[in-house]
């Protein structure tokens, strides 16, 4: 009861405190304070304070932790980083050897209008022809210089047959391989041609604007006349990327023009009964002007559907049309598989080129043939140069 009592002592000293702690007017209503009385109240609470145990806490029994068990969660992976091993290219690689280092260049889009063509399939050999078309898709008059380029064989070596042709605004073009054609109005005239071979052609516009460069688009269709054999396909392209008048020499190094791809991807049909395909490549690198010819070893890597890898290679000049059946490796009795992917690097010169793919199908099991467009992997510079 005593500790009571100084509490409530305690507790009224406070509250004279607070009043003179509130400000002057409160201090007014106070006129006499018995200043012994409130020191003495003061110190029988500081006593009563001190005496009292303070409180502690008493420790509540626990049960033991429960032992957690991991949920499993999902976390996403880290964002894979490419890593590349650099193989060092050998200079003269020898016959069947692949050095495939890593692809740093851009290739072609292929597909949009542009400053220089490569059809890389052109025929006329019997009831076999073709019918080519370009296409101005700009409103302005271009002049188009062209060049066929064909294998005359050991003795003639290659054959070039270089003309002009001038396209209205719009126009689209377009004539047969075996017959040519002549138009006086539009001064226009493509000559005959024989033979397996290819095509190139590169604007000459006007003005040295990037848009009067990039104009051009084109396609063949190559076909049978006896049988109605048709591949058809679309010309690779390759852009003019600054402005400048036209010089004949076609820099393609990523800077002037788009560069030319550094491998080629196909994914192929292995030969077998019923399926023989035709690997039809051409060199990106030409010098028209001298007419050298082009030579090259070209690096073959093919992965069959169990991902087991064959290598081979082989050479050319100007151009190489040469059937599966020729590579033992793109056989199916070697690969294991119906199918392959092959990817093709020239060494001396970046390559061009499209696979026909030859097989029998349908109720009666007849032929037919379809063309296969490479996917292009990476960039390489090189130089075709113009008379």
């Amino acid at each position: 009861m005593r500790r009571f009592r100084g509490m409530r002592r305690s507790l009224a000293a406070l509250a004279v405190l607070l009043m003179f702690s509130a400000g002057p007017a409160a201090a007014i209503e106070v006129d006499e304070v018995d200043w012994t009385a409130v020191l003495r109240a003061l110190g029988v609470a500081l006593d009563s304070w001190r005496l009292s145990p303070f409180p502690r806490m008493t420790a509540t029994p626990t049960s033991p932790p429960a032992t957690s068990t991991a949920t499993p969660s999902h976390t996403p992976p880290a964002t894979p980083t490419r890593t590349f091993t650099v193989t060092p290219m050998p200079t003269q690689p020898s016959s069947g050897q692949l050095a495939f280092g890593p692809s740093i260049g851009i290739a072609p889009p292929q597909r949009l209008a542009s400053a220089f063509l490569v059809f890389p399939y052109v025929v006329h050999s019997g009831s076999t022809d073709t019918r080519v078309t370009l296409i101005n898709m700009s409103d302005s008059d271009i002049s188009v210089n062209c060049f066929f380029v064909k294998d005359a064989g050991p003795v003639l070596g290659c054959l070039e047959i270089g003309f002009r042709v001038n396209l209205t605004p719009l126009q689209p073009f377009s004539w047969y391989a075996g017959d040519g054609t002549n138009n006086p109005l539009t001064f226009t005239a493509a000559p005959p041609f024989d033979g397996v071979g290819e095509l190139k052609c590169a604007v000459d516009p006007e003005v040295p604007d990037l848009d009067a460069h990039n104009v051009l688009q084109g396609r063949a269709t190559v076909f049978d006349n006896n049988d109605g054999d048709t591949v058809a396909y679309g010309a690779i392209g390759f852009q003019r990327r600054i402005p400048g008048h036209y010089s004949g020499v076609i820099s393609l190094d990523g800077f002037t023009y788009d560069q030319c791809p550094e491998r080629l991807h196909f994914q192929v049909l292995a030969q077998q009964s019923g399926s023989n395909s035709s690997m039809i490549l051409t060199p990106c690198q030409e010098d028209l002007l001298t007419q050298t010819p082009t030579s090259t070893v070209v690096q073959m890597q093919i992965v069959n559907e169990f991902e087991q890898v064959f290598s081979s290679s082989t050479t050319f000049t100007c151009l190489s049309v040469k059937s599966f059946s020729s590579f033992s490796t793109l056989r199916r009795s070697t690969l294991g598989t119906d199918t392959a992917h092959v990817v093709l690097r020239g060494v001396s010169s970046p390559l061009v080129g499209m696979v026909v793919d030859r097989f029998t199908g349908g109720a009666d099991h007849s032929s037919h043939s379809s063309a296969n467009d490479p996917y292009l992997e990476g960039g390489r510079p090189s130089t075709v140069i113009f008379p």
